[in-house]
């Protein structure tokens, strides 16, 4: 019986996680804080720190700096400046994380943010991923099982000499270029890596191997993965499987004579992994730890974060980035053990089964078939479902629920990625106070958004954060037209509170533009984002901030409507992974090409889920008119079970294309097979139904499913989202294809519609009119461009004329002065022309490797009779490459980051004589390219400067 004390502990922290979970108190109406974006709907950035080698003033006036940007704050990345030259102080500081000056300095920026009013994030540990330092010691390491097979034939009199599976060499940890294990309190390390490596079994079975792809070299010998893609899958005969682990000797030799047949024999031997965390700072050496191990977490929790304290001011969440486990087979030292507790058999017969190419690699995650399947049955299937089940419930119990926890003691919120584990992704990202996705995968893919976005629904955490704004070998080049576009992108996928990749601690200034954390290497390309002050662009940063404040203003009050739960039984996640490769996402283009939106459910969420007035209601309180389930064929008994009563409560239900037939599982197989079969038959009797596939979303309507909005035209490309905010309908709508649309969309329900300009805060009446099935609007999306639609049902649709151009005057092309001030080869370089033209600036030789700012002015006529009451003077000034500051008379406008660059300038201009000035950034790629240096010379240029043609428009 649990005691008086610990039931008040329990109340007392579920209160807390209550308390954490809070959505965002919006005290004042929607519309002001699209004005003005309150600090929790501001995005915050990623801040790279050179490990400790910081500074007190400057991470105040970092601090000062992101506050006058439009920031709400940053997430501490420590991290090993990579490819600079260090002095030895220099390297010495660097390698202080984690020690007492490290944590004076995060306290520094900590109190800093407070006094701004912004908040940090801190990062549990260097880099990625976790562990690190004397703490996380050999025993604390994780662990990997390598495969080796050796094929002999029936009768072969033995002993047989087997391969014996070596561990596999990646980026060691102990690693003799590191000097921080030459340290003497880690000199046994090495042997004590070597002791924890055993043999677990040797398993015989009948049958052929897989056919192969070619193997692929691996750079500079090393091996991320020891997998070859599979071209045809081996095939097994379970039931002949022996083992004979006690029958190999030392030497790799088998006594054993096989019967008649072909043989597979495979030795499994578990390794400490030899991968370390990646550019991590410290002492002491950097293994990884055991994710598996509750123990690891805590020992690692109490080396880089205890020592922050309880409550610390300043702080808002510790975070933990994507896992990206490197290991040849998912394990643990105890997984046999749990194994057998939790699935009731014993795994060691089917090792063989469990390996598949591609399924959660580290990195360049896919889908390949299986090394080997089962002819004539599923029991290769059901055996990898127990496996990769028993790894995600090892996974969460070791890591994640620790990690959370931890947090919660010291009055922080938990901030995870749950994306590249081998674990239930839905719940790793909702057992999170803040569930984290991040826009490298497939350049912000909406889908793998809703990944994200389904785990914080389903249990119930407001913010949907990501790490955003990273492209992978374009470090200097990203414009801030393509970040707007990818912003777009991130928020027609659900997330609600952007991290931007990343801001880097000022740091060999000196040296422009200054350490990047992922400037180019001699092995790889670098990531952008490069965004501080030493950037041209930079001025883009605080109009930019704005954009995504008053976007995730919206994003984040009141809720969500999706209408669709779509079921998700897997582990880990990949594009891919549910079409055995083809990554065609039919399901979900369908849903939203259909007008409805929809999120993933997990078997756990399921479990937890009620029924009320027919709707799905999670735990987290997310509702949802209608399940959807994917052709699968098995499903956990509990599931199916749970469906069933789900269907007799009145919940429509569409399985689609066929209904599960069996557990999941290989454990009691025939009795939860039929439980299966008995749930499904209760279900279709209630009501549950099989749709085909291609008429799915037809079903949905057929069967009154209220849809989120319904599309008339082509609607390819087209992602949205939608939220009800105090009886308004807010529909936001991205065009990420490579055309331009022309739909009309027709909205749910009767009233009047806004277009909100996140650009600036306005909304403007848009044409509309009331139709049989809601509000009609006609939308034209240019490729890449997004619309915000406000629907009101307290006002009436209107039809609203279009703007007429009543005069049009074009801009000179040649005559402008030009004060050009940045960079050529990395140089400083100023220079003033008496007089230039419009054009790309790879046209002008003196700026064609330029990086910086260049202020183009000259005098020009304005037209009298533009200027009567009504009249609105637009300046057009074509193409821009990449942003543009617009000063008319002295007084200047907004900058502009994203096309079109148009700007209203009616109340700068005057009759007659106007000065007019335009001041434009570019990336800083061009100024990069060094011919002489083996890694710049790589870099291409790129299109820069001012080339128009250049406009004013008058329109009434």
């Amino acid at each position: 019986m649990m005691s008086k004390r610990s039931m008040k502990t329990c109340l007392l922290a579920a209160a807390a996680i209550l308390a954490l979970a809070e959505a965002p108190a919006f005290a004042a109406p929607l519309d002001d804080h699209f004005q003005q974006p309150p600090m929790e709907a501001r995005p915050r950035l990623r801040w790279w720190w050179p490990g400790d080698a910081v500074t007190d003033e400057e991470l105040r006036r970092e601090i000062k700096l992101m506050a006058d940007t439009g920031f709400a704050g940053a997430e501490i990345q420590s991290f090993t400046p990579n490819f600079v030259t260090l002095t030895p102080d220099e390297k010495l500081r660097v390698n202080q994380y984690a020690e007492p000056s490290f944590f004076a300095h995060v306290r520094t920026a900590a109190d800093a943010a407070r006094q701004a009013g912004l908040t940090l994030d801190y990062t549990l540990g260097s880099s990625w991923p976790s562990g690190g330092g004397f703490a996380i010691t050999p025993e604390l390491a994780f662990t990997e099982l390598a495969m080796a097979s050796t094929e002999v034939k029936g009768g072969e009199a033995g002993p047989i000499k087997l391969n014996i599976p070596k561990r596999t060499r990646r980026l060691g940890a102990l690693s003799f270029l590191d000097a921080r294990v030459k340290d003497p309190k880690v000199a046994d390390w090495g042997k004590r890596m070597d002791a924890r490596a055993r043999t677990v079994a040797v398993v015989a079975v009948k049958g052929k191997a897989p056919v192969l792809q070619p193997s692929a070299p691996g750079a500079m010998g090393l091996t991320l993965t020891p997998w070859r893609d599979v071209v045809t899958a081996g095939t097994l005969d379970p039931s002949s499987s022996i083992l004979l682990t006690d029958k190999m000797s030392d030497d790799g030799t088998l006594n054993w004579t096989p019967p008649p047949g072909d043989w597979q024999i495979f030795v499994f031997r578990q390794y400490a992994s030899d991968v370390g965390v990646l550019g991590a700072a410290g002492q002491g050496p950097q293994l990884i730890l055991d994710h598996m191990n509750p123990q690891a977490f805590a020992t690692h929790a109490a080396r880089v974060g205890d020592p922050l304290g309880k409550n610390p001011a300043g702080i808002r969440s510790t975070f933990v980035d994507s896992l990206e486990l490197m290991q040849d087979i998912q394990w643990g030292p105890e997984l046999l053990q749990q194994f057998r507790k939790r699935r009731g058999y014993d795994l060691t017969p089917y090792l063989p089964f469990v390996v598949q190419p591609g399924w959660m690699q580290a990195w360049a995650e896919h889908w390949s078939p299986p090394y080997f399947d089962t002819p004539n049955s599923d029991v290769a299937e059901r055996v990898r479902a127990d496996y990769r089940r028993t790894v995600s419930d090892m996974m969460i119990e070791g890591f994640i629920q620790p990690f959370v926890a931890w947090n919660h003691a010291r009055g922080l919120k938990a901030k995870f990625q749950a994306h590249g584990g081998a674990f239930d992704t839905i719940r790793g990202y909702g057992l999170a106070d803040i569930p984290e996705t991040e826009d490298l995968p497939h350049e912000g893919d909406p889908f793998f958004m809703r990944m994200a976005r389904s785990g914080a629904h389903l249990y119930g955490r407001p913010i949907v954060s990501a790490e955003s704004l990273a492209w992978p070998n374009r470090p200097y080049e990203v414009t801030p037209d393509e970040m707007r576009r990818r912003i777009d992108a991130l928020i027609s996928g659900g997330v609600n509170s952007m991290i931007l990749h990343g801001y880097n601690y000022r740091f060999h200034a000196e040296d422009w533009p200054g350490w990047h954390a992922f400037q180019p290497s001699p092995f790889a390309g670098g990531f952008s984002s490069m965004l501080n002050e030493t950037n041209p662009v930079w001025p883009a940063m605080k109009p930019m901030a704005a954009y995504i404040g008053r976007l995730q203003a919206v994003m984040q009050a009141g809720e969500a409507v999706v209408p669709v739960a779509y079921f998700y039984g897997r582990y880990g996640y990949y594009i891919g992974i549910e079409d055995d490769g083809a990554g065609k996402q039919a399901a979900e283009k369908a849903f939203l090409a259909g007008g409805y939106d929809f999120d993933r459910i997990n078997p756990d969420s399921i479990a937890h889920a009620r029924i009320e007035g027919k709707q799905l209601v999670s735990q987290g309180g997310q509702r949802y008119p209608v399940l959807v389930l994917p052709p699968i064929d098995g499903i956990q008994a509990e599931t199916a079970e749970a469906i069933a009563r789900f269907a007799k409560a009145g919940l429509p239900i569409f399985f689609t294309d066929r209904a599960p037939s069996r557990d999941e599982g290989l454990a009691q197989a025939r009795q939860r097979d039929a439980r299966v079969k008995k749930a499904i038959a209760a279900a279709l009797k209630a009501g549950a139904k099989v749709v085909p596939a291609a008429g799915l979303t037809d079903s949905l309507r057929a069967a009154a499913i209220p849809a989120n909005l319904r599309f008339t035209g082509d609607a390819a490309d087209l992602y949205f989202v939608q939220r009800r905010v105090d009886g308004r309908t807010a529909t936001f709508v991205y065009n990420r294809g490579q055309a331009d649309r022309q739909v009309t969309v027709t909205l749910p329900g009767a009233g009047g519609v806004t277009r909100w300009n996140a650009m600036d805060g306005t909304a403007t009446p848009v044409s509309a009119q009331a139709g049989g099935q809601g509000t009609d609007v006609p939308l034209s999306l240019k490729a890449g461009e997004s619309a915000l639609l406000m629907l009101d049902p307290q006002t009436k649709a209107v039809t609203i004329p279009a703007a007429a151009i009543v005069g049009s005057v074009a801009l000179p092309v040649e005559g402008w002065r030009l004060k050009a001030n940045g960079h050529v080869q990395r140089k400083p370089y100023a220079h003033d022309f008496a007089s230039v033209s419009l054009k790309d600036w790879a046209e002008v030789p003196e700026l064609s490797r330029f990086a910086g700012t260049a202020t183009y002015s000259r005098a020009i006529s304005v037209d009298a009779g533009w200027l009567t009451m009504g009249t609105r003077v637009i300046l057009d000034l074509g193409k821009v490459h990449d942003v543009a500051t617009v000063t008319v008379n002295g007084q200047s406008l907004p900058t502009l980051f994203s096309a079109p660059f148009r700007v209203d300038v009616t109340k700068l201009v005057r009759a007659g004589k106007n000065d007019i000035s335009v001041a434009i950034a570019n990336v800083p790629q061009n100024a990069m390219i060094d011919p002489k240096d083996t890694i710049y010379k790589k870099l291409k240029p790129v299109a820069a400067g001012w080339v128009g043609p250049a406009k004013l428009e008058a329109q009434r």
